[in-house]
């Protein structure tokens, strides 16, 4: 199921504002609307202890209009871990959520004794021990199994509360929690942090702030696999995400072809040396058909040689050539 209808449907049970609470490549738009505020593309992993280009997921979020936003980010085959089913107050064995599947939703189902997937920290989950006051606003995550050992993720999830343009130029969930709640700030009643230009990093991810209150959110990956991102809001928001891959500026899914034209590109240029070698021996010889053939043979060379060009500079550039 895709989580960003049940990410939206929570976020109005919050019932008062966070801040009264705690004082290219592949290329897509997020926004506040059905099904657009939930992408997903493939991305080449880059290892943690690559020193090079990295291959990360580029979120860009303008100040205006200003808006909280739930966002999460998530390799697709750990969805099922995204919110935590409960029946009849208590969560859900690992085995009873795979068993319902896809029957699991915010308004639950009839005959299953209302299971719901709270997917929102607020209030209500909250009291239900699900999350706590320092987990506010951010998508819930099923980050326990039934013996309440911690659970392994394909890769790390990004689950935080963006807030635009409030108490300064904005702040995140995240960081709040790093800064004050864990007491990584001298003075925990100096917010004077919110109101700089400032890069933080949280949870795998880097967020870099600009004095305009732009906000990007940058999330490496490290393991291939296809990565969806996922916001909401109750209010309208605009956002832009680009998987940029480890490889260079194609999408993840066109980056094979630029090794296939390599590829076919030496076959044909040895085929065509080779035939014109063993032509040149028996010149006398040859047909006329054969001449056809080395010249058909050199042509495809020659094309195959044109589109890898074209997919190397789209790689360099991250647009085609004219």
């Amino acid at each position: 199921m895709r989580i960003v209808h049940t990410l939206r449907l929570a976020l109005p049970l919050l019932a008062a504002p966070l801040g009264s609470l705690l004082a290219a490549a592949d290329s897509s738009y997020l926004s506040h609307g059905e099904d657009e505020g939930f992408k997903c593309a493939g991305i080449y992993g880059s290892p943690g202890e690559h020193t090079g280009r990295r291959s990360v997921i580029e979120i860009e979020i303008p100040p205006v209009p200003p808006s909280d936003i739930a966002l999460a980010i998530f390799d697709y085959p750990d969805i099922d871990w995204i919110g935590i089913p409960v029946k009849n107050g208590a969560k859900v064995s690992d085995a009873e959520a795979k068993r319902l599947g896809p029957y699991i939703s915010s308004g639950g189902r009839a005959g299953d004794g209302d299971v719901q997937r709270f997917v929102i920290c607020d209030n209500e989950t909250i009291t239900m021990d699900l999350c706590s006051d320092a987990d506010m606003g951010r998508p819930l995550l099923n980050d326990r199994d039934d013996n309440g050992q911690p659970r392994s993720f394909r890769s790390v999830i990004y689950s935080d509360y963006l807030m635009l343009n409030r108490s300064g130029i904005g702040y995140t969930q995240l960081e709040y929690k790093s800064r004050v709640l864990d007491g990584n700030s001298t003075d925990k009643s100096d917010e004077a942090w919110r109101d700089q230009a400032r890069t933080s990093v949280v949870d795998g991810a880097t967020l870099d702030w600009s004095s305009d209150g732009t906000l990007k959110v940058r999330y490496y990956v490290n393991t291939t696999g296809f990565y969806c991102v996922d916001a909401a809001s109750i209010g309208d928001f605009t956002a832009r995400v680009d998987w940029i891959d480890v490889h260079g500026l194609l999408p993840a899914s066109e980056h094979p072809k630029m090794h296939i034209y390599l590829a076919l590109t030496i076959a044909y240029i040895t085929i065509a040396v080779a035939w014109a070698f063993m032509s040149w021996r028996v010149w006398s010889e040859i047909l006329p058909v054969q001449n056809q053939l080395l010249g058909l043979v050199s042509l495809l060379a020659v094309d195959m040689g044109m589109n890898f060009g074209f997919w190397r500079y789209y790689n360099s550039t991250g647009a085609p050539s004219t």
